[in-house]
């Protein structure tokens, strides 16, 4: 690791720096550089005027004014660029800011020794090695100092006190976490790689803790679940006296920071494919900002994402959607519906999206390398029982239990989310109620009484209990943020995923953003812009058209401009392979659902597409949930 000496000023930078604060100069940093001279203990450097042994050339990062009296320079340094490849390793010894003074042309400003040097490796065409350096200059008044500002003269014992105090004093290394599969393997496992090598990732099976090394590093050490109100504001975090979970302390939400990732493929020495995944905390090599994070209306940026932690259910009014536990998902509404109570609850909530889910979709390939979620996770609540026949009741009464066959109602369980109606997945008699017991049938031989709260429903022999949307909730006693819960068939148990439940199975989900017109998928990056049947002005074509079949997912499609979009193009896998998920697709196709339902069973998961709805389709199993973003006065560029 490196470590610095006191940087210092030099003489010329000095001069310059007097100038400025005297009002005859403005101060532009032009450049960064790194070497490997060595200085001998005590050398004095105030003098150069270069580097001894200048190796490489940066362009400052960024460039801000801390407070008052601090201006921060951000440097990354790195065996590539855009430009160049490092072709020989060096050990990084000396750090010089370059200047354009006046009078005198371009400047070394400022110059640090390293007391302890850190190697930079050649590039090895993969992936780069980063470091990010802060280099931090307080003075009397930044203000005065900096590019844009003049200031009063500067005295001798103004800039003697300011060498004394510029120093760099935050560095960091920047990781890459990463994986990696070959493309003709039909195998769900990846290869850990980059900085993920060696490491190990486990999901719990009810309240227990397991080894999780991910967890503690960029960027899921820096996830939190929270309570967020409608105006943004972050009331309480995950640990803090007053987090609840109920959504009485505003929605609970996942904070997410902002992230670069990367999909992208490369061939190696010996002729094979290869398919990479990865995260880090900055742009480097292949990786960019996240389109989660970028919004296309007017080019900002969102330093912090908000995603729901829970499948969306409606507020006492109806009005609003909102992400809590404790409650029914909402249902029965359009994509349009959903996006509507969404934004209902204020500026920057949104219908959960198709950037959401890839994201999601690449951390989870990142930390477990694997695309077999269900054999990770668990199955996730997608094996309810759902049987017109065996569900039908045995008596007639009005009151609170219905009595069906003993074998059937043993898949039942209590505090389960039931409906009853006059058929399969019709809720006329009784809608989302909660099992509170199962009983012998004192009446009915071979038989079970199934209690459920609520107003009492008038049973007949036509009447038909079944497994509707299951409330939200049930992971909340777990200890750890990734795994499933414990007591229950696989199948019957809700899964999380950095803390987001149900992220498959229980509901489809509506993703927005994403409109379909005869297979071919068109994306908007302007939430502000999200409409159904869509397919100019904010939205764009997808490089590619989506499969036109029906199957396990073994190839999701390649758009370089958009890497992180994951359509299905070819099918052919299996519950075991490849992706693992299936695909749903026909010609009238207009919007994307994900996830899987109660009684979707293995062909759920987080890579299931299912792209058969038009846009005003609504059905009892299709929920949705509310995103929010918190923007910075920042642009981003492509």
């Amino acid at each position: 690791m490196l470590i610095w000496n006191s940087s210092k000023l030099t003489t010329a930078g000095k001069a310059l720096l007097a100038k400025a604060q005297a009002g005859k100069a403005t101060i532009k940093i032009t450049k960064a550089q790194t070497g490997s001279g060595s200085y001998a203990s005590g050398e004095a450097v105030d003098t150069r005027t270069a580097l001894k042994a200048p190796q490489q050339t940066f362009p400052i990062s960024d460039m801000q004014i801390s407070n008052d009296s601090t201006l921060v320079l951000k440097i990354a340094i790195s065996n590539k660029t855009e430009d160049t490849e490092l072709k020989n390793g060096y050990e990084i010894k000396e750090f010089g800011i370059f200047a354009q003074d006046p009078d005198k042309g371009e400047i070394l400003y400022s110059i640090a020794t390293a007391s302890t040097s850190d190697y930079m490796p050649a590039y090895n065409n993969v992936i780069p090695s980063v470091i990010n350096m802060s280099y931090y200059l307080e003075v009397a008044n930044a203000a005065n100092v900096t590019i844009n500002s003049a200031g009063a003269i500067a005295l001798q014992a103004d800039l003697e006190a300011l060498e004394a105090r510029v120093s760099v004093i935050e560095q960091n290394k920047v990781e890459i976490l990463a994986a990696r599969r070959k493309v003709s393997s039909s195998s769900a496992t990846w290869e850990r790689y980059g900085d993920a090598v060696g490491m190990v990732c486990k999901a719990a099976v009810g309240n227990g803790t397991v080894q999780n090394d991910m967890m503690s590093h960029f960027p899921f050490n820096e996830m939190r679940p929270c309570n967020l109100a409608e105006d943004r504001t972050v009331n309480a975090y995950l640990g803090d006296a007053d987090f609840q979970w109920d959504g009485s302390n505003g929605d609970v939400m996942l904070e997410v920071p902002m992230t670069y990732t990367g999909r992208w493929f490369e061939t190696d020495e010996n002729g094979v494919e290869w398919e990479y995944r990865a995260v880090s905390s900055g742009k480097i090599g292949r990786l960019h900002l996240d389109h989660l994070f970028t919004d296309g209306a007017d080019r900002r940026i969102s330093e912090k994402v908000y995603l729901p932690i829970f499948v969306g259910s409606l507020n006492s009014e109806g009005t609003k959607l909102e992400s809590k536990a404790g409650a029914f998902p909402a249902r029965n509404k359009t994509r349009d519906g959903f996006r509507k109570l969404c934004n209902a609850k204020g500026d920057n909530w949104y219908l959960d999206d198709v950037w959401a889910m890839h994201f999601l979709d690449t951390c989870f390939i990142v930390m477990f390398a694997s695309t077999n979620a269900q054999a990770i996770l668990g199955s996730g609540r997608t094996e309810f029982p759902e049987d017109g026949t065996k569900g039908l009741a045995l008596q007639e009464r009005t009151g609170n239990y219905i009595t069906i066959n003993k074998d059937y109602a043993a898949r039942f369980f209590v505090d389960q989310g039931i409906s009853i109606g006059t058929g399969l997945w019709n809720q006329s008699l009784a809608a989302d109620r909660r099992i509170t017991k199962i009983v012998d049938s004192t009446e009915v031989e071979n038989a079970s009484c199934i209690y459920f709260d609520g107003e009492p429903a008038a049973i007949t022999t036509t009447s038909v209990i079944w497994s509707s949307l299951q409330p939200t909730g049930a992971t909340i006693e777990m200890a750890s943020p990734n795994g499933r819960v414990d007591g229950k068939t696989n199948g019957t148990s809700a899964i999380r995923f950095l803390w987001i439940e149900d992220w498959y199975g229980n509901a489809w989900q509506f993703r927005d953003g994403d409109n379909i017109q005869r297979f071919q998928h068109y994306y908007c990056n302007d939430r502000s812009a999200y409409a159904d049947k869509v397919y100019n002005g904010s939205y764009f074509k997808v490089g590619y058209v989506a499969g036109q079949k029906e199957g396990y997912v073994k190839t999701f499609g390649y758009d370089k401009e958009w890497p992180e979009i994951e359509i299905c193009t070819e099918i052919g896998a299996g519950t075991t392979s490849y992706f693992c998920d299936y695909y749903w697709m026909n010609e009238g196709g207009e919007v994307v659902l994900s996830g899987g339902s109660v009684d979707n069973g293995a062909v759920a998961g987080p890579f299931l597409r299912y792209c058969s709805d038009g846009a005003g389709n609504s059905n009892w199993n299709i929920s949705g949930r509310p995103l929010c973003y918190t923007y910075l006065n920042l642009t981003f560029s492509n």
